[in-house]
């Protein structure tokens, strides 16, 4: 049918086509500049709550510490929250699991319990603000909320992280209406543009059915002129035969090599824009060809490993390999990823100057339309300060604040992985439990401080004393106890006991005072007195408080086990 319409027509058709190209490409382009800008502002609220929780964990580090109490460690987190403001409606703010707001910019939230608050959608906001902290450690919620100063409900996303230690939730949104506005306006300058380019087009196709005429040879001339790229002026006529027609057509090819390279313009403008994002990025980009070759990185890629781009284009990614991973991990990797497209997980790299980090990588595989793999997209981060913070926090989580050692659920721990360690050797255990002697009366002449001195020093002596193997650890209070492995012998046992009361019976100088304290010791041998960790404790202990009813100040071996009832307590 096309081919009986006459030549202005088609002209038109083709220009309707391109400008509907044209505006199918811009919409996409403005619904990818949105999604950026989501993508930008979730990331800001992110950074802002985990920079709050960075001065929450800094002031926990002070109480654990001892340097300030809980309550202010607490007061100091909550008024660096208040702080964090970065737009009319975007802020931080606090809340814990009862739920109550500790820090909130509206002033009536504060204090106030909100259980029971519901968004525009009736659903208990801050309980599912804490169930996604809890269970995940982090994670975005969608709902409806008011701004400050206002009543309307409107579209917000919030990041939320839980803080374990307070049983707190840090969060901070961003109104996708923000957003939406900035998008409305893009769209209404397109909507001018592809007005304004309706209208130019339709005067175009106007002239052209009105003014062009030309001899055929000339038609010709200029068409293979314009065919090798020149600039050539189409000439004038008023003619409505077939010749007129043909100079029509060839002015409608002129124009249409004009608008193409506008559409080149306008794309490379978006490529532009999609190269500032990759050279601006936080994470390492790396792409690679079908080879697994090296295509192309970012700065972010060089600011990680050190390499250049001059360095790694065109060489494999195996250069950044850290040698702690073995042949069947990467082949389960590349499997996984030739089977689902992707890959994620935490992997160990070496950089340019030889140090080995651990990083969070992320493989996309770039397929045609058959499926192939014609390349990969991997972007990967630094982990190495998230990963010393996790270290740190276990540490704090199974050591006493004040003297080091192994608090309680550590020794349990300790104590059951012992015990079936030597079951499995066939060979013996012993359980040391330690109560200090006159340690009461330190903390009631001298004071707190001068008592927390000497529990540290006495953890000092029980280091001394034992081996750099054995486990030391704080029971609590003024209770210690000792893990020896590979030890059978009671004669061994009531050895190194003894040397811990004559160590603990020196003086401890503390300033200018002088302590003096005792020390009961109770001693377990598997599996002479037990066969599990439940019954070493109960007989070691049970000897520990029969030294003390003999004296105190000395060492008690512990009970065979036949000998003891089954139901005994302990005295």
């Amino acid at each position: 049918m096309i081919v009986n319409l006459r030549i202005g027509i088609r002209l038109s058709l083709i220009v309707v086509i391109l400008l509907a190209a044209l505006a199918g490409v811009s919409f996409y382009a403005l619904h990818e500049i949105r999604d950026r800008l989501l993508a930008e502002r979730q990331s800001q609220t992110r950074i802002m709550v985990q920079g709050a929780l960075t001065q929450i964990v800094r002031f926990h580090a002070m109480e654990l510490d001892g340097v300030i109490s809980r309550e202010v460690a607490q007061k100091m987190a909550l008024r660096a929250a208040d702080t964090l403001r970065y737009g009319p409606d975007q802020y931080v703010w606090v809340n814990d699991s009862r739920p109550v707001v500790l820090s909130h910019p509206i002033e009536a939230m504060v204090g106030r319990n909100v259980g029971d608050l519901r968004d525009a959608d009736g659903r208990p906001l801050f309980r599912e603000f804490i169930r996604i902290s809890t269970a995940s450690g982090h994670g975005t919620v969608t709902y409806k909320w008011p701004r400050v100063n206002d009543d309307v409900p409107r579209l917000k996303i919030s990041y939320v992280e839980g803080f374990a230690p307070w049983d707190w939730t840090v969060g901070s949104g961003v109104y996708v209406d923000d957003i939406d506005a900035a998008y409305d306006a893009a769209a209404r300058r397109f909507g001018l543009f592809a007005l304004l380019a309706g209208l130019a087009s339709a005067l175009v196709v106007w002239l052209v059915g009105s003014t062009i005429t030309r001899p055929l040879s000339q038609i010709t001339r200029h068409m293979t002129r314009l065919a090798s790229g020149q600039d050539v002026g189409v000439p004038e006529t008023s003619r409505a035969d077939e010749v007129g027609e043909l100079m029509r057509a060839m002015a409608a090819f002129k124009r249409h090599l004009a608008e193409k390279e506008q559409f080149r313009e306008a794309h490379d403008c978006v490529l532009r824009e999609a190269g500032t994002v990759f050279n601006l990025i936080g994470d390492a980009v790396m792409v690679t060809d079908a080879r697994n070759h090296i295509k192309l990185v970012n700065p972010a890629f060089t600011r990680i490993t050190g390499y250049g781009p001059d360095e790694v284009i065109g060489r494999s990614p195996s250069i950044l390999a850290s040698g702690r991973h073995d042949d069947a991990f990467y082949t389960a990797m590349w499997e996984h990823l030739a089977k689902t497209g992707t890959w994620n997980g935490e992997i160990w790299n070496r950089s340019k100057s030889g140090e080995t980090y651990p990083e969070w990588l992320s493989i996309t595989a770039i397929k045609d339309r058959g499926g192939q793999a014609q390349g990969y997209v991997a972007t990967f981060s630094n982990i190495s300060e998230r990963k010393r913070r996790e270290t740190r926090m276990r540490w704090q989580a199974e050591h006493d604040a004040l003297t080091g050692l192994a608090n309680r659920s550590c020794f349990e721990t300790s104590l059951a992985v012992a015990v079936a360690e030597v079951r499995d050797r066939q060979d013996g255990l012993a359980l040391l439990y330690i109560d200090l002697d006159g340690f009461k009366a330190v903390n009631d002449t001298m004071g707190h401080a001068a008592g927390d001195a000497v529990l540290i020093v006495v953890a000092k002596r029980l280091h001394e004393v034992v081996r750099a193997d054995d486990v030391v650890a704080r029971l609590g209070g003024d209770e210690f106890a000792v893990v020896i492995p590979a030890l059978h012998r009671q004669a061994d046992a009531l050895a190194i006991a003894e040397k811990i009361v004559s160590r603990l019976s020196e003086p401890f100088v503390i300033g200018r005072n002088v302590a003096h304290i005792g020390a009961s010791v109770g001693i377990a041998l598997y599996p002479d007195h037990g066969a599990s960790p439940d019954e070493l404790t109960t007989a070691a202990d049970a000897a520990m408080y029969r030294r003390k009813q003999a004296g105190r100040n000395g060492v008690a071996m512990a009970e065979a086990a036949a000998a003891r009832p089954v139901a005994a307590t302990v005295p």
